[in-house]
This record gives structure tokens, sequence and C-alpha cells, in this order.
């Protein structure tokens, strides 16, 4: 079933990053707002676990958007890579706090870092009431093509940025993690 209320809200967001504003840094943390509604909730009346994820892609989203590398992507379309994009490839989630009906609540992203595959960022829903963290979620977006690399990306932005910052100790456990499990998919 298509879900056009996720629909709405993506273009929502592409549409008003194309409405001007000022591009922010490739490492600046992006902030948008959420709202639990009943159609958030599962059986236990707190957000359902598909939710927290679909509510991070438009952090996501947004962060893209407004750091530039959407627009990256899309030149790199352009000019040859006609498939180039974003994608997630895995993700590490800790559910800490149940977010309830009403609850307001942050959704911050920001870029942790890249290595020569994909981006890493960290998601996090921060409560409004007391900026309490209730979700915790380590992403790895990959790029397609797979000759497409961040540093490329990096470079278009031309920001001056050499190479990736590095990463936390978390994020990093993430990373080889990652490393370890790729080659039992690939039988």
């Amino acid at each position: 079933m298509f879900d056009l209320g996720y629909f709405f809200r993506a273009s929502s967001l592409f549409w008003r990053s194309k409405s001007g504003g000022k591009v922010k840094h490739l490492l600046d943390e992006s902030i948008i707002k959420g709202r639990c509604w009943t159609t958030d909730l599962d059986t236990n009346w707190h957000m359902n676990n598909a939710r927290y994820l679909r509510q991070c892609d438009f952090g996501r989203i947004t962060l893209l958007l407004e750091n530039g590398l959407w627009d990256a992507v899309l030149a790199r379309r352009k000019t040859g890579m006609k498939d180039a994009t974003v994608l997630v490839s895995a993700l590490q989630t800790q559910y800490r706090q149940s977010v309830q009906l009403g609850d307001r609540y942050d959704i911050r992203t920001r870029i942790h870092g890249w290595d020569d595959k994909a981006f890493y960022l960290e998601q996090v829903i921060v409560f409004d009431k007391n900026q309490k963290i209730a979700f915790l979620m380590l992403i790895r977006l990959g790029l397609v093509p797979r000759s497409l690399t961040p540093q490329m990306l990096v470079d278009d932005l031309n920001l001056g940025v050499k190479q990736s910052p590095p990463f936390s100790p978390s994020v990093k456990a993430f990373q080889e993690n990652y490393q370890l499990s790729y080659p039992i998919m690939k039988q």
C-alpha cells in the first residue's frame, strides 16, 4: 500500500529546501520536529518500532538537503552517473524510552564521518519535555554506483574537507561489525 502521508511529508521537505535558505556545513547537525500521533501507536499504546525508523527517514532527507549532499548526488547523475544515489545499507538501534501519544520530540541527525564506501550517521530522538534521549540509531549510508565514494561527494561540495573526522568508539565498532558481517551476506 502506498503511504500517502510519507509521500507528502517527504515532498514538503524537498519543496522547502528549494525555497532558499543557507546550506549548512557538511558536519552540522540537522534538527526537525516530530510528534507522536494515533497513527504511530502500537498495541502497547506507544510509538511503534517501525515508526521510529520512518520518522528518522525524514531526518536523513533533511540532512542531505541542508548540507548539499543531495544536490551533489543529483549533479553526479547529470554528469554520467545516471543511477547515483544514497541508501541505507546498515543500521543499529537502541530504544531507550517509550514515546507516548502526544509526545513532542526533536530528531537530530549528523554525519560522524565516512570511509571509502559509506557515510556514517547518528540520529537521536530527544523529548522536548525533558531533553532525554528516547531513541538512538547509527546508520551506514552507502552509495550507488560503487565507483562513487563519499570523498568524491565531499569534494564536489568544495568545502576544503580533505578527510573524514575520526570516528567515535561506537561508530568505529559499528563500522567494524558491518565489515565482519559483510562476507556472510555474500554467500
